[in-house]
Formats: structure tokens, sequence, C-alpha cells
């Protein structure tokens, strides 16, 4: 052990007398992030793909169907899509398999709550393996019913007419009066210039229910900053360990880690002096960047200690991943190849590029394979104020399968190197 402290002690000094690469990586996802949320956060678009809205209408009624007709109208129309279902049983299973954005429930008996104006609700079920779209979906539909619940409570007296004037002449089978419909319309047109004294309180609400783990509390808006950031900082941050493991093989290269061979020094220690150091270093620069996130971007990362512990597993997860890869690879060239090649498609599928939100639906299942994605989301569910308990399997998965990597890469990366030397 003494001997791998001495090895890191060697590692940190000469890794610092050159810092550029390093530095450079730690600075890229400033700089980054810094040029997306100027842009995009001002002046550009971002094209995001249908809302699927599943809808399970229990009442059937003029008013469900003139609310739903609401949700497709204008703008709405290009960025929701409805489905209709019969049952809110198998509602709630597609959302559970990932299939929808939300599920709008509407309760039997809503539109006659309604035209008596008596408190009633809808139930909208979101999807929480998506980040943005739900959420775009719950303003939409807060919007709405706020404007249905400020209609009904303005022209309560009008509507009531019309709906005696609809179910008398219904029994008729016989047309409106012209007189009638003229006098509600010039009372209609009165109620237009006092809209502000009639609006709030609203009799109609949207209940929001999202399926989560025990103890989720409601969470805070993710600022653009807030979710590009950690993104870009995973992508680099996999780059920093690569660059610390792979003076393996430079130094098998430059033929220095033949004195090691004939040293009291063991290979393993070396090999694992490199994995460690790649950790530390990847835990010293995410400190880093989390810090000047929080200066430049004003970003909250949420608990100090939660954060704390995610920077530490995240970096054991990382070093133990890209210590593997080392097993497998000859020279310092063909590790330079290889490994970026990984690193950047892993986080193009893992959400460090692009949101995962807007992936095809066959792809968002991959993207739960990637260390990318599983980083991203705890630095958004500690940012979205989620306990301990809804933390820990990512915690717990992040060291156990790091330091399971790195047992399974120092084996074969010592036979690696050791292999150069044979005979």
């Amino acid at each position: 052990m003494k001997r791998i402290f001495f090895l890191l002690r060697k590692d940190f000094i000469r890794k610092w007398k050159n810092p550029q690469v390093i530095i450079g990586f730690m600075l890229i996802p400033l700089v980054f992030t810094f040029i997306m949320g100027a842009v995009f956060g001002r002046q550009a678009e971002v094209s995001l793909p249908p809302i699927k809205i599943l809808i399970v209408d229990n009442d059937q009624s003029l008013l469900s169907q003139l609310l739903l007709g609401a949700l497709t109208q204008g703008e709405f129309q290009k960025k929701i899509t409805l489905v209709k279902l019969k049952e809110e049983k198998e509602g709630r299973r597609l959302i559970n398999k990932g299939q929808a954005t939300a599920l709008l429930i509407i309760p039997q008996g809503f539109a006659q709550s309604v035209w008596e104006e008596k408190p009633t609700q809808l139930i909208l079920v979101k999807n929480p393996a998506e980040q943005f779209l739900p959420q775009i979906a719950e303003e939409i539909t807060d919007t709405i019913t706020l404007l249905l619940s400020g209609a009904v409570t303005i022209f309560s007296p009008e509507l009531q007419t019309i709906r005696t004037l609809i179910e008398s002449n219904s029994s008729r089978q016989n047309t409106l009066d012209d007189k009638a419909v003229a006098d509600i319309s010039i009372r209609i047109k009165g109620k237009f210039e006092k809209f502000g004294d009639y609006v709030f309180p609203p009799i109609l609400w949207v209940k929001q229910e999202t399926i989560e783990l025990p103890g989720k509390k409601e969470a805070p808006q993710l600022s653009f900053h807030g979710y590009i950031l950690p993104a870009m900082a995973i992508l680099f941050l996999l780059f920093v360990c690569n660059t610390v493991i792979e003076d393996t093989l430079r130094e098998k290269e430059k033929m220095t880690l033949f004195r090691l061979l004939i040293s009291p020094l063991k290979m393993e220690e070396f090999v694992w002096s490199k994995i460690l150091t790649a950790i530390i270093i990847g835990i010293t620069v995410t400190a880093f960047l989390l810090l000047l996130g929080t200066l430049f971007f004003a970003i909250n990362w949420g608990n100090f200690w939660m954060v704390a512990v995610l920077v530490i597993t995240l970096n054991i997860a990382c070093g133990g991943f890209i210590s593997v890869f080392y097993s497998f690879v000859k020279t310092e060239r063909q590790a330079g190849a290889v490994l970026s090649t990984v690193i950047l498609v892993m986080s193009l599928l893992g959400g460090s590029m692009v949101p995962v939100d807007i992936f095809p639906q066959f792809l968002r299942p991959i993207s739960r394979f990637t260390l990318n994605y599983w980083g991203i989301e705890a630095f958004h569910r500690i940012m979205f104020g989620r306990s301990w308990a809804d933390l820990a399997p990512i915690f717990i998965a992040f060291t156990l399968g790091g330091f399971a990597l790195a047992a399974i890469g120092s084996f074969f990366l010592k036979k690696n190197l050791v292999k150069g030397y044979a005979g």
C-alpha cells in the first residue's frame, strides 16, 4: 500500500507540472455550456418531438370533448398527439412502459360538476422517464383548465340558460329560439369587459400525479445550464480518466515500465496506482467544474453531501469502466482511437450531447446502459430535491460496479502489460 501511495504522489506531481490536457478537458464543458446557453437560451428554438398524451374520458360529455378539442387547437395541434383509451389501467400500463409523455384522466360526472360550479379535478399522470416533455404537458393542461374554469365562473348564468334551452329544445326536438340566443350573446359580450373580476378562485384544477419512487419530493425547475453542464462534464470526465490510465501504455512503449519489473514493485500495484490516480484527479476536476458552474451560471446543485457522494462514486465508475478497455488495446495510438470512439458513442446515447427525451422510442432503453445517462439522472435528482433513498441505488451501482470493473481491468491490464516483455 505504501508503494501505491508513492506512485500516486509521483503521478500527481507529474500531471500537475503539465496540466494543459486536464485543464483543457475541465474548461471545455464550461465554454460549451456558456455558448449553448447564450445561443439556445436567447434566440434559438429547440425542436421537440410531439407530446403524446393518453386520454381516458370517463365522462363522455360535450364538455369533456370541448376540453380535448382545446388541447389540439392552433399551435397545440403541432405539439400534442392525443391517444384515446377506454380504461385507466391500460393508460397507466403504457405510462409505466414509457410509451407516452402523460396520461390525462377525465372523471365521470365531470361535466355535471362543472355545470353546477362544484369543484372538480382532472388527473394528469406524468412519465418519470422523460425530463422535459411531461412539464410541457402539465403547463398546457394547466392553462386549458384555468381558461375553462375562468369561463365557467364568468359566464355561469349564461351557461345555465344555454343548458336549459338545449335540454328543453332537445325534448321537443325544436331549434333554439333566435331571440333567446341573441339575448345570451349580448350578455356574454358585456361580461368580457369584467373578465378579471371573475377568474379566481378557479373551480377546476389539475391534480398532478407523477409515478415515482418513495421519498421523492416536489422538484424545482431545471435551468438550461443545469442540464447541459453535468452532461458535458461527464463526457469530458471520461476523457480525463482515459488520459491518466493511458500512461500505462505510454510507459510500456517508452520502456520505463521495464524498470518496474525488476524492482520490488508489483505490477498490480502499478496498475492500481493508475486507476486510483484517474479516480482522484477525476474527483478534483469534477469538484472544480461544479464550483465554477455555481460561480458562473448560478447553478444550485442541491444537497452538498449528496453531490459529494455522487462525485466520488461517479468517478469510481468512470475509472473502472476505462480500465477495462485497456486490457484489450496494445498501443497508445490504438487506445486513443478505440476509447475516443467508445466515449463519444456512449455519451451520445447517454444524453451528454442531446437530451434523451428527443430520441426515438427504440433508442431510449439503450441509454440506460450508459454511465452518462445515470450520471446525468443522478445530478438532476439531487437538483430536484430527491431523497437519499432515491439516490442510493445509483450510488451503490456506481461504487460496486466501478470497483468490480477496476478489478477486472487491473487483472487483464496487468497481463497485457507483462505480455510485451515476455521472452
